[in-house]
């Protein structure tokens, strides 16, 4: 008997079978597939354009609507990442360019910048990134799909894409776009939430009847052995890979207490003495590096070490080092 569901959007086998049903940030209801031929756990059928675009209008993106004291809370946990990954560029080679996919506000790039004195670049899918970037950060970013967008081949030595796959309906077309951006011997920065542990709240939800809201928005739940077989055929080898967050991981299982992941949690009201974001200025640069390398060494002890080898299921985030072959 025929399947009833559109092909594997990665393998494009038509041996699938229903996992679970979810309603994603309350504007879509679909059923969550599972590939038998290579494992994948997708949406489907895959969300059209249209869909994507409702799925992800301006209440998902917050940025607009934070004032001056958020961007300069989330400034120094940003750029200081930044400034500490721009060091570590600096190993790769002295100059080169580097695109982040989905950089937000760009308080990451500009660190980047800073620190490493490379030629950065980024794109965001939410309006009012491209214009603050510019005018505060003097970081050229780009407002829209990275799939819409024109680069040339073979321009940028690094690119970034954090929490960005699992929104992406059809993956190997986008890791395909990135792979023809960059330079030879170039690197892919990837991070992906673990599929089976992103999924098993609603999963549970399923098994009860429920439909869960999946508020994050993921279309695609990849697990590390999925993830590893993509971006080989998609033309890069993986030089490092790691799982980490592992209480997200318990959580996700039911084993940690902690409020339900898709439970929506309506913000505080704004400070009434807070300033808009259109205030908010960045504090000068050797200020905001003042610091770095001590904040770097216990963010890192606290949030992604201990790290262990992205086979080892039980982690909720993994991050995978590429290199284009």
């Amino acid at each position: 008997m025929a399947s009833p569901y559109q092909p594997c959007v990665f393998c494009a086998s038509r041996d699938l079978s229903l996992d679970c049903q979810v309603s994603i940030r309350r504007a879509l209801d679909t059923d969550v597939t599972k590939c038998h031929g290579c494992g994948l756990l997708h949406a489907n059928p895959p969300p059209t354009p249209t869909q994507i675009a409702a799925l992800y209008d301006t209440s998902y993106w917050d940025p607009p609507s934070i004032g001056a004291r958020e961007a300069s809370r989330r400034y120094r946990r940003q750029y200081r990442w930044g400034a500490v990954y721009g060091r570590g560029l600096l190993r790769l080679k002295s100059k080169g360019r580097m695109l982040e996919i989905g950089c937000g506000l760009g308080f990451f790039l500009k660190g980047v910048a800073d620190s490493s004195g490379w030629e950065v670049e980024g794109v965001d899918a939410a309006e009012g990134m491209e214009a603050f970037a510019r005018e505060k950060l003097g970081i050229k970013v780009t407002q829209g799909r990275f799939e819409d967008m024109e680069f040339a081949d073979a321009c940028f030595d690094v690119v970034r894409a954090k929490d960005v796959l699992e929104h992406i309906p059809y993956p190997m077309p986008f890791l395909a776009d990135i792979h023809h951006l960059l330079r030879p011997g170039g690197t892919l920065d990837l991070w992906v939430p673990n599929g089976p542990l992103d999924l098993a709240p609603a999963r549970r939800a399923y098994k009860r009847g429920e439909r869960a809201n999946m508020e994050a928005g993921h279309i695609l739940f990849i697990a590390p052995r999925v993830l590893r077989r993509m971006v080989a055929e998609a033309g890069f080898r993986v030089i490092r890979s790691w799982v980490f967050s592992f209480r997200d991981g318990l959580r996700a299982h039911g084993l940690w207490s902690a409020r339900p992941r898709n439970l929506v949690i309506t913000p505080p009201p704004p400070v009434a003495s807070d300033q808009p974001l259109s205030a908010w200025e960045p504090p000068p640069a050797e200020a905001g590096l003042r610091g770095t390398v001590l904040y770097a060494h216990l963010r890192a002890w606290r949030s992604c070490h201990p790290a262990l080898p992205a086979w080892i299921p039980i982690g909720f985030r993994q991050r995978f080092l590429l290199r284009k072959e």
